[in-house]
This record gives structure tokens, sequence and C-alpha cells, in this order.
């Protein structure tokens, strides 16, 4: 699965996570969007739903990985700052 791919993911959760939110301050969907820092349109929870769904639709792809584990959650730079480090660390995760 290459960058694109990645990204085209990413970019269909944020999809349905503008599907779900109840005030009208929808994300852009962009490599520069950034999701979960001091700029960031997601708080924790946000966060946590969005991931879920990124995962979810990595499995429709018959691929599993996990964003929320320990690994990710240690990082001295957050992999969910941005549209753009969470593509740069799904595709990390996948070339282990």
């Amino acid at each position: 699965m290459n960058t694109t791919q990645i990204q085209e993911i990413i970019f269909s959760a944020l999809t349905m996570t503008n599907h779900t939110r109840e005030d009208n301050n929808q994300i852009p969907i962009a490599p520069i969007t950034e999701l979960y820092s001091k700029n960031g349109y997601l708080d924790s929870m946000g966060l946590v739903a969005f991931l879920i769904d990124v995962e979810e639709l990595f499995l429709d792809e018959d691929i599993k990985i996990s964003l929320s584990d320990d690994r990710a959650m240690s990082q001295t730079k957050s992999p969910f700052r941005s549209v753009e480090t969470l593509t740069q660390y799904i595709v990390e995760l996948l070339q282990e």
C-alpha cells in the first residue's frame, strides 16, 4: 500500500468524522490538516473515535494495524498531529 492509498483511507475516516460532528466545524480534507495538536480539530475523544475509524477502514483492506498503542503514545512527537504525520506513521508501521 502506497502513501496515496494510506492518505485516502485517512481522508475517508475524516469524512466519516465530519458526518458525525454535531457542530458546523468541519475538518478540512487535506494532507496539512491538523488533527490533534494546539490548533487541531480533534479533542481526545474525537481522536479515539477517528483512530478507530481508520483502523476499521484498514481492516476492510485486510490490513490489521493498531494506532492507539504504547508505541504511538510514547513518541516524543505525536504521530496524530496532522494527516501528514499520521500517514508517515502508518507507512512506517506497514514497512515493519
